[in-house]
């Protein structure tokens, strides 16, 4: 796996696993949060329900790249690719539906969705598209 591969890969977990406790935890307590993740406040306690699991979701998927990373980097190569390839292939697939929501006219203010898309998953997809370049 090649180190920009492998850079885009740690990059797109880290921005999961910085969006986890925003997600799970903060949400309720902090405006800030609430703005950041297009939450009207009135809006926080309905969605709660999904914040959480959708936060540990992230969590595990971005842990998963992370497990990926350090087994491509210790020898096991097929373990490494596959946990790199399914978790930002994960990544890659589900964080559009954050634009479909929006397109729908779940976001308070249309296209706000579009900078965390853009987040979650352009590095993963970056790090799909130069894994097959060698190390």
């Amino acid at each position: 796996m090649n180190a920009v591969s492998q850079v885009f890969a740690v990059l797109a977990a880290a921005i999961y696993i910085f969006v986890f406790p925003l997600e799970s935890f903060l949400l309720q307590r902090h405006r800030w949060v609430q703005k950041f993740l297009s939450t009207p406040p009135e809006n926080v306690r309905a969605v709660m329900m999904w914040a959480i699991p959708t936060g540990y979701k992230n969590l595990v998927i971005a842990l998963g790249v992370i497990a990926g990373v350090v087994a491509a980097n210790t020898g096991h190569l097929v373990v490494g690719y596959t946990l790199v390839v399914y978790c930002c292939a994960n990544m890659v697939l589900t964080a559009p539906i954050m634009l479909l929501a929006d397109i729908l006219g779940h976001y308070p203010r249309k296209w706000e969705s579009v900078p965390g898309t853009l987040a979650a998953t352009v590095p993963a997809l970056v790090a799909l598209l130069l894994l097959p370049i060698g190390p």
